[in-house]
């Protein structure tokens, strides 16, 4: 029998570097205790500027409400609080622009050429992300229904009486893609993507939390009874902290378009198909634009 005697051990030395996780993956998810720094780019970001970008929104958003209004009058048409549909649908569309377009300028004041990424439009893990969705958006109706067991059910908002009373379809259409996808892609983009992000970074994912949850209640108080607007709040700070356990703003875009999605579905009173029908087509769009960014910047 032949044998081999076995080669003198040689120490390898040194382990390897850890290779670089792919992007949206993250090796440990600190604890909310933790303030983790604002992402690259958003470093230099002062902590008004969210909300001073809030304002010139608005400020826009309220000139094209104005303009619009004098020129239906022009036309021969008639201005009430209410509407016409077309005048608060297209004075609303022009607000989320607005919200877009002012975080691109007032983080450009600050960082150039900063990537979609620095706004949470990355990759995430996708049975994590939709475990957490679930756990969100269960954790946001307990605590719902246990403040309005408290208080009461709240009256109806403006938005939903005119709904319910709307009968054209061209209206409706209209005001679906209003409330179920434009909405959805242009608030998360800058209460979670910016406002949150910048606060995070300074003063912690918890309070950051719940400043930008309290904010994005308060900026629905227009034509909302104060008991909607608490349960907005909830509905801000769950979407705030969905954001920082999954790193990406895919998620929160997608249950943002589910909840206002069941919420249109609801007021309507579709029936089960069409009802399901409206709530997947909705998420499917807004994750189809969110993605679409996302593999851009990726290939660019």
């Amino acid at each position: 029998m032949t044998s081999v005697p076995p080669p003198p051990y040689q120490h390898p030395g040194s382990p390897p570097p850890r290779p670089e996780l792919p992007e949206g993956v993250a090796a440990n998810v600190p604890p909310f205790s933790a303030s983790p720094p604002p992402p690259p780019g958003l470093a230099a970001v002062p902590p008004w500027a969210p909300l001073a970008a809030m304002i010139a929104a608005f400020v826009v958003a309220t000139f094209a409400y104005l303009i619009i209004g004098a020129g239906i009058e022009a036309g021969g048409g008639k201005v009430t609080v209410d509407g016409p549909p077309g005048l608060v649908i297209s004075a609303t569309l022009v607000q989320d622009l607005a919200l877009v377009g002012s975080v691109l300028l007032f983080a450009s004041l600050w960082a150039r050429g900063l990537p979609p990424a620095a706004f949470g439009l990355r990759r995430t893990p996708f049975w994590p992300a939709v475990g957490w969705m679930a756990v969100t958006f269960a954790g946001f109706w307990i605590l719902t229904l246990l403040y309005l067991s408290i208080v009461g059910e709240p009256q109806e908002q403006e938005l939903t009486r005119d709904l319910k009373d709307e009968q054209s379809l061209t209206a409706l259409i209209a005001y679906g893609a209003l409330l179920a996808f434009a909405a959805p892609l242009a608030e998360e983009f800058f209460f979670r993507g910016f406002m949150f992000n910048v606060l995070a970074g300074r003063i912690g994912p918890w309070w950051g939390a719940l400043v930008t949850g309290t904010i994005f209640g308060l900026v629905h108080v227009a034509g909302s009874p104060l008991k909607t607007v608490v349960v907005l709040i909830i509905l801000g700070l769950a979407l705030c902290l969905l954001f920082w356990r999954t790193g990406s703003l895919l998620p929160c875009i997608a249950l943002h378009a589910i909840n206002n999605s069941i919420s249109l579905g609801a007021t309507k009173s579709l029936p089960p198909a069409a009802f399901a029908a409206v709530v997947v087509a909705s998420t499917a769009a807004c994750l189809a634009v969110g993605t679409a960014v996302v593999r851009r910047a990726r290939l660019t």
